[in-house]
């Protein structure tokens, strides 16, 4: 099964669209367990919404956290880099179980990938692809946008709500 890793961004707002939970039929879903301390324990810590949420995907093994090896890769590649323990532990995390991409939501740490040619994915854009291979449905994806509209940036909203118009 194709394997992908979330930073918290990138689960944060997957979770909100509610589309999260159609993922482990079709992926292996992990995240570092630095993510699970930031989305889950920081988040419970707040009262967010997500992290509650995020925490009944771990309990139900629909997400697994990792531990975390150093890579020599993934080191070298964040070498001067101003990124968080997040962000930082998911690179890892990437090599050390050979991912097919992160699902990340952070320009930083975007641009970090893009520039090694890593593979990764937008929140809003793997929703659109769950909806173009039928994984869910036109109202899940609709739902889906709505949830998620005040967190991501206009023009990657506008484009998603074109390609489903199209």
């Amino acid at each position: 099964m194709t394997k992908i890793i979330f930073d918290s961004y990138g689960l944060i707002k997957l979770v909100k669209t509610g589309c999260f939970q159609k993922l482990p039929k079709h992926f292996t879903c992990l995240i570092s367990n630095e993510v699970y301390e930031e989305t889950v324990l920081k988040g419970m810590q707040r009262l967010y919404e997500d992290a509650f949420q995020i925490e009944e995907l771990v309990k139900k093994k629909m997400l697994k956290g990792e531990k975390v090896k150093n890579n020599k890769k993934a080191q070298s590649i964040l070498e001067n880099s101003n990124v968080g323990k997040g962000e930082t532990s998911t690179l890892h995390l990437f090599f050390n179980i050979k991912a097919e991409a992160i699902i990340n939501d952070d320009r930083i740490f975007m641009k970090i990938l893009h520039q090694n040619k890593i593979p990764f994915i937008i929140p809003i854009d793997l929703i659109i692809r769950l909806y173009e291979l039928k994984i869910i449905s036109k109202e899940e994806i609709i739902g889906g946008l709505t949830e998620i509209k005040p967190y991501v940036n206009k023009n990657c909203y506008n484009n998603a709500k074109a390609k489903l118009e199209a």
